[in-house]
């Protein structure tokens, strides 16, 4: 039986994280000599809440197999210290760098990285950095200007939902309650000095540069490790940023398209086993090379 142990880590304790343990004696790879570990790089805001169980689960069944994982927040958000203002790109690569220390401290023989989403992007951009030794990336963030758009206008439309039913207002029948100008996507949302409040998440206007300079395939690193790119969606056909993510990547990674509901944009219960199933398949032969 594996184990969870909450841990404090980072330069000064400043991160939250749950360690999954396997049991005394159990390990993977060839003669047992080798046990892997995983870092877990959540999606943003919302994203993560509603992965939180999906991310669990896939933990346990690591852990069970004899990894090593770990599942963690971002400086500014979730149980980690800091406001969710402080939640910035930068520092959130720094924050998985010592995500892979920790499993590294914790003995394991390979480390790397998943992610899912915002949380994939940080993942490719930190991995070649931190020197992670596999790389999963569910569905990632390819374009983070596209990305924050979308984000943004769905913080107006949930805005304009609540007003509505609340105390419709002339002005906001008539447009003037919530502006989105398209040189300027975030006037959209409400502002408050520095802070831009995306539905509720609010982030410091930096910050919201940071996600919306972010182009994995324009600042695509020499070199990745192994990775696998798992397209979760509607469609078994790759999708058009993903299949050109994956052809700039020098080695070419593997990829693969799982026909499963976005369950990170759910609340509601999503069977995610064709999601599990590939990633497990795929950690199997990261283990054996």
């Amino acid at each position: 039986m594996s184990t969870r142990q909450i841990i404090r880590f980072g330069p000064n304790g400043e991160l939250f994280g749950v360690l999954h343990s396997p049991a005394s004696g159990n390990s993977v790879g060839a003669n047992h000599r080798v046990r892997p570990g995983l870092a877990m790089c959540a999606p943003f805001g919302e994203e993560a809440k509603s992965a939180y169980r999906v991310f669990f689960d896939l933990a346990c069944a690591l852990a069970d197999k004899g990894w090593t994982v770990l599942r963690f927040d971002y400086f500014g958000t979730g149980n980690s210290m800091g406001g969710f203002d402080g939640f910035a790109p930068g520092r959130a690569r720094d924050d998985i760098g010592h995500a892979l220390d920790l499993l590294r401290e914790e003995g394991v023989g390979k480390a790397g990285l998943l992610g899912l989403g915002l949380g994939a992007a940080l993942a490719f951009e930190a991995a070649p950095v931190q020197q992670a030794e596999f790389l999963i990336l569910w569905q990632p963030t390819v374009n983070g200007e596209e990305f924050y758009k979308l984000n943004v206008k769905q913080a107006i439309f949930r805005q304009k939902l609540i007003r509505s039913k609340s105390s419709p207002s002339p002005d906001l029948e008539r447009g003037q309650g919530v502006r989105n100008s398209p040189s300027d996507p975030a006037q959209g949302a409400r502002r408050d000095g520095d802070i831009i409040d995306l539905d509720g998440y609010p982030l410091r206007k930096q910050t919201a540069e940071e996600i919306r300079a972010i182009n994995l395939i324009k600042t695509i690193p020499p070199a990745i490790p192994p990775s696998f790119i798992l397209q979760i969606s509607f469609s078994q056909n790759m999708a058009h940023d993903l299949k050109a993510l994956a052809d700039v990547c020098q080695p070419k990674p593997h990829t693969q398209c799982v026909v499963c509901e976005p369950f990170w944009k759910r609340i509601g219960l999503v069977d995610t086993a064709p999601v599990t199933a590939a990633t497990l398949n795929w950690l199997e032969d990261v283990v054996k090379s």
